[in-house]
Protein backbone atom coordinates (compact mmCIF):
# COMPACT_ATOMS: atom_id res chain seq x y z
CA UNK A 1 0.00 0.00 0.00
CA UNK A 2 2.61 2.53 0.77
CA UNK A 3 4.59 1.57 -2.16
CA UNK A 4 1.41 2.39 -4.18
CA UNK A 5 0.91 5.67 -2.32
CA UNK A 6 4.03 7.22 -2.68
CA UNK A 7 4.04 7.25 -6.44
CA UNK A 8 1.20 8.09 -6.10
CA UNK A 9 2.01 11.33 -3.78
CA UNK A 10 5.11 12.52 -6.23
CA UNK A 11 2.62 12.35 -8.96
CA UNK A 12 -0.07 14.84 -7.48
CA UNK A 13 2.92 17.30 -6.07
CA UNK A 14 4.05 17.44 -9.66
CA UNK A 15 1.04 18.17 -10.87
CA UNK A 16 0.40 21.35 -8.25
CA UNK A 17 4.18 22.49 -9.09
CA UNK A 18 3.34 22.42 -12.58
CA UNK A 19 -0.22 24.06 -12.17
CA UNK A 20 1.08 27.41 -10.87
CA UNK A 21 3.69 27.79 -13.58
CA UNK A 22 1.62 26.97 -16.44
CA UNK A 23 -1.40 29.04 -15.17
CA UNK A 24 1.22 32.35 -14.71
CA UNK A 25 2.39 31.81 -18.49
CA UNK A 26 -1.76 31.75 -19.99
CA UNK A 27 -2.20 34.95 -17.82
CA UNK A 28 0.79 36.41 -19.23
CA UNK A 29 0.12 35.47 -22.71
CA UNK A 30 -3.46 36.79 -21.88
CA UNK A 31 -2.58 39.91 -20.89
CA UNK A 32 0.28 39.96 -24.15
CA UNK A 33 -2.29 38.80 -26.84
CA UNK A 34 -4.86 41.52 -25.21
CA UNK A 35 -2.39 44.14 -25.76
CA UNK A 36 -1.14 43.38 -28.68
CA UNK A 37 -4.88 43.83 -30.19
CA UNK A 38 -5.66 46.96 -28.30
CA UNK A 39 -2.48 48.40 -29.80
CA UNK A 40 -2.96 47.15 -32.71
CA UNK A 41 -6.57 48.78 -32.89
CA UNK A 42 -5.49 52.21 -31.68
CA UNK A 43 -2.23 51.85 -34.55
CA UNK A 44 -4.91 51.40 -37.23
CA UNK A 45 -6.45 54.69 -36.35
CA UNK A 46 -3.58 57.02 -36.53
CA UNK A 47 -3.87 58.94 -39.76
CA UNK A 48 -0.18 58.62 -41.28
CA UNK A 49 -0.49 55.52 -43.56
CA UNK A 50 -4.48 55.92 -43.74
CA UNK A 51 -4.23 59.60 -45.60
CA UNK A 52 -1.51 58.49 -47.93
CA UNK A 53 -3.77 55.71 -49.41
CA UNK A 54 -6.65 57.79 -49.65
CA UNK A 55 -4.05 60.69 -51.56
CA UNK A 56 -3.01 57.41 -53.88
CA UNK A 57 -6.52 56.34 -54.48
CA UNK A 58 -8.09 59.82 -55.02
CA UNK A 59 -5.53 59.67 -58.07
CA UNK A 60 -5.34 56.85 -59.06
CA UNK A 61 -10.02 57.26 -59.39
CA UNK A 62 -9.01 60.23 -61.56
CA UNK A 63 -6.85 58.42 -64.38
CA UNK A 64 -8.24 54.87 -64.09
CA UNK A 65 -10.71 53.80 -61.63
CA UNK A 66 -10.67 50.01 -62.90
CA UNK A 67 -6.91 50.15 -61.25
CA UNK A 68 -8.20 50.76 -57.88
CA UNK A 69 -8.75 47.69 -56.51
CA UNK A 70 -5.27 46.27 -57.96
CA UNK A 71 -3.11 49.26 -56.42
CA UNK A 72 -4.58 49.76 -53.28
CA UNK A 73 -4.47 46.15 -52.37
CA UNK A 74 -0.46 46.17 -53.73
CA UNK A 75 0.04 49.47 -51.59
CA UNK A 76 -1.70 47.56 -48.38
CA UNK A 77 0.33 44.50 -49.01
CA UNK A 78 3.61 46.32 -49.25
CA UNK A 79 2.70 48.42 -46.30
CA UNK A 80 2.25 44.92 -44.13
CA UNK A 81 5.73 43.52 -45.54
CA UNK A 82 7.38 46.82 -44.27
CA UNK A 83 5.88 46.60 -40.95
CA UNK A 84 6.61 43.07 -40.60
CA UNK A 85 10.70 43.85 -41.33
CA UNK A 86 10.61 46.50 -39.02
CA UNK A 87 8.98 44.74 -36.19
CA UNK A 88 11.09 41.86 -36.84
CA UNK A 89 14.00 43.62 -36.44
CA UNK A 90 12.81 45.75 -33.35
CA UNK A 91 12.13 41.95 -31.77
CA UNK A 92 15.82 40.89 -32.94
CA UNK A 93 17.24 43.67 -31.09
CA UNK A 94 15.57 43.23 -28.15
CA UNK A 95 16.31 39.58 -27.86
CA UNK A 96 20.15 40.81 -28.51
CA UNK A 97 19.92 43.60 -25.71
CA UNK A 98 17.73 42.69 -23.06
CA UNK A 99 18.49 45.79 -21.23
CA UNK A 100 16.20 47.89 -23.97
CA UNK A 101 13.07 46.68 -22.67
CA UNK A 102 13.55 49.18 -19.27
CA UNK A 103 14.13 52.12 -22.46
CA UNK A 104 11.22 50.73 -23.70
CA UNK A 105 9.16 51.07 -20.70
CA UNK A 106 10.72 54.74 -19.77
CA UNK A 107 9.74 55.59 -23.44
CA UNK A 108 6.90 54.28 -23.70
CA UNK A 109 5.35 55.92 -20.28
CA UNK A 110 6.86 59.41 -21.22
CA UNK A 111 5.04 59.11 -25.13
CA UNK A 112 1.81 57.96 -23.26
CA UNK A 113 1.49 60.73 -20.51
CA UNK A 114 2.63 62.98 -23.26
CA UNK A 115 -0.54 62.12 -25.50
CA UNK A 116 -2.62 62.39 -22.78
CA UNK A 117 -1.45 65.61 -21.07
CA UNK A 118 -1.42 66.68 -25.34
CA UNK A 119 -5.36 65.62 -25.67
CA UNK A 120 -6.61 66.93 -22.64
CA UNK A 121 -4.34 70.43 -23.51
CA UNK A 122 -2.27 70.93 -20.97
CA UNK A 123 1.16 70.49 -23.17
CA UNK A 124 1.14 71.55 -26.87
CA UNK A 125 4.31 71.25 -29.22
CA UNK A 126 3.66 71.63 -32.60
CA UNK A 127 5.82 70.17 -34.60
CA UNK A 128 6.14 70.41 -38.34
CA UNK A 129 6.33 67.40 -41.01
CA UNK A 130 8.90 67.68 -43.59
CA UNK A 131 8.69 64.75 -44.73
CA UNK A 132 4.94 65.25 -46.33
CA UNK A 133 5.71 67.16 -49.35
CA UNK A 134 8.15 63.83 -49.98
CA UNK A 135 5.89 61.43 -49.49
CA UNK A 136 2.96 63.09 -51.69
CA UNK A 137 5.57 62.98 -54.92
CA UNK A 138 6.73 58.90 -54.18
CA UNK A 139 2.95 58.55 -54.15
CA UNK A 140 2.77 59.99 -57.09
CA UNK A 141 5.05 57.41 -58.86
CA UNK A 142 2.27 54.50 -57.47
CA UNK A 143 0.37 54.25 -60.54
CA UNK A 144 0.49 50.45 -60.92
CA UNK A 145 0.26 47.61 -58.51
CA UNK A 146 4.17 46.71 -58.75
CA UNK A 147 4.97 50.31 -58.07
CA UNK A 148 1.91 50.49 -55.63
CA UNK A 149 3.91 47.74 -53.46
CA UNK A 150 7.23 49.08 -53.22
CA UNK A 151 5.75 52.92 -52.08
CA UNK A 152 3.44 50.69 -49.40
CA UNK A 153 6.62 49.48 -48.19
CA UNK A 154 8.67 52.61 -48.19
CA UNK A 155 5.96 54.35 -46.59
CA UNK A 156 5.85 52.25 -43.61
CA UNK A 157 9.39 53.45 -42.95
CA UNK A 158 8.65 56.91 -43.59
CA UNK A 159 5.81 57.17 -41.14
CA UNK A 160 8.00 54.85 -38.20
CA UNK A 161 8.37 57.86 -36.18
CA UNK A 162 4.79 58.03 -36.09
CA UNK A 163 4.05 54.59 -34.71
CA UNK A 164 7.53 53.48 -32.96
CA UNK A 165 6.36 53.71 -29.73
CA UNK A 166 3.55 51.15 -29.67
CA UNK A 167 5.71 48.99 -32.10
CA UNK A 168 8.81 49.12 -29.60
CA UNK A 169 6.71 48.01 -27.07
CA UNK A 170 5.06 45.25 -28.72
CA UNK A 171 8.03 43.70 -30.17
CA UNK A 172 9.58 43.87 -26.42
CA UNK A 173 6.73 42.43 -25.20
CA UNK A 174 6.67 39.64 -27.57
CA UNK A 175 10.70 39.28 -27.85
CA UNK A 176 11.16 36.92 -24.82
CA UNK A 177 9.11 34.06 -23.08
CA UNK A 178 7.16 32.94 -26.24
CA UNK A 179 7.63 29.89 -28.89
CA UNK A 180 8.26 31.05 -32.17
CA UNK A 181 4.95 30.27 -33.51
CA UNK A 182 3.14 32.22 -30.70
CA UNK A 183 5.63 35.81 -31.57
CA UNK A 184 5.00 35.34 -35.76
CA UNK A 185 1.27 34.81 -34.69
CA UNK A 186 0.91 37.64 -32.48
CA UNK A 187 2.88 40.01 -34.75
CA UNK A 188 1.06 39.30 -37.55
CA UNK A 189 -2.18 39.91 -36.04
CA UNK A 190 -0.47 43.52 -34.78
CA UNK A 191 0.89 44.56 -38.18
CA UNK A 192 -2.72 42.89 -40.01
CA UNK A 193 -5.07 44.67 -38.05
CA UNK A 194 -2.36 48.12 -37.95
CA UNK A 195 -3.26 47.53 -41.82
CA UNK A 196 -6.90 46.85 -42.40
CA UNK A 197 -7.81 50.45 -42.73
CA UNK A 198 -6.14 49.96 -46.00
CA UNK A 199 -7.97 47.36 -47.25
CA UNK A 200 -11.06 48.95 -45.96
CA UNK A 201 -10.24 52.55 -47.48
CA UNK A 202 -9.36 50.56 -51.11
CA UNK A 203 -13.03 48.73 -50.59
CA UNK A 204 -14.55 51.48 -50.39
CA UNK A 205 -13.27 53.39 -53.14
CA UNK A 206 -14.08 50.32 -55.46
CA UNK A 207 -17.38 49.44 -54.33
CA UNK A 208 -18.60 52.70 -52.69
CA UNK A 209 -20.81 54.05 -55.27
CA UNK A 210 -22.24 50.63 -55.17
CA UNK A 211 -22.82 50.01 -52.10
CA UNK A 212 -23.71 53.11 -49.64
CA UNK A 213 -22.97 51.41 -46.04
CA UNK A 214 -19.66 50.28 -47.38
CA UNK A 215 -18.92 54.03 -48.48
CA UNK A 216 -20.53 55.27 -45.00
CA UNK A 217 -18.16 53.14 -43.41
CA UNK A 218 -15.17 54.58 -44.83
CA UNK A 219 -16.12 57.66 -43.95
CA UNK A 220 -16.35 56.64 -40.39
CA UNK A 221 -13.54 55.48 -40.22
CA UNK A 222 -11.76 58.76 -42.17
CA UNK A 223 -13.44 60.63 -39.75
CA UNK A 224 -12.01 58.38 -36.31
CA UNK A 225 -8.98 58.39 -37.87
CA UNK A 226 -6.23 60.48 -35.55
CA UNK A 227 -8.89 60.71 -32.38
CA UNK A 228 -7.71 58.00 -30.34
CA UNK A 229 -4.37 59.95 -29.35
CA UNK A 230 -6.13 60.16 -25.49
CA UNK A 231 -6.36 56.27 -26.07
CA UNK A 232 -3.13 55.56 -27.37
CA UNK A 233 -1.88 57.35 -24.60
CA UNK A 234 -3.78 55.82 -21.43
CA UNK A 235 -2.89 52.10 -23.30
CA UNK A 236 0.57 53.01 -23.84
CA UNK A 237 1.08 54.24 -20.08
CA UNK A 238 -0.96 51.18 -18.97
CA UNK A 239 0.58 48.44 -20.85
CA UNK A 240 4.17 49.82 -20.25
CA UNK A 241 3.15 49.52 -16.23
CA UNK A 242 2.37 46.20 -16.59
CA UNK A 243 5.44 45.12 -18.36
CA UNK A 244 7.92 46.94 -16.22
CA UNK A 245 6.13 44.67 -13.19
CA UNK A 246 6.69 41.64 -14.93
CA UNK A 247 10.07 42.22 -15.56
Amino acid sequence: MKKAFTPLLFSLMAKNALAEPISEFTEFTGLTALSVIALGILNALRPSIFLMIVFLLSMIALVDENRVLKVGFSFTAGAFLGYSVIASALMNLHGRFLFLRYFVVAFGIAVGLYKILSSLGYVKISTSNPLREKSNRILEKATSPASAFLVGGVMSFLSLSCVLPSYLLVTSLLSDGFSFSIRAALLGIFVGISVLPLALVTLGFHYGNKYAKLGGAVNKLSKMSGRGELAMGVVLVLVSVLYLLLL
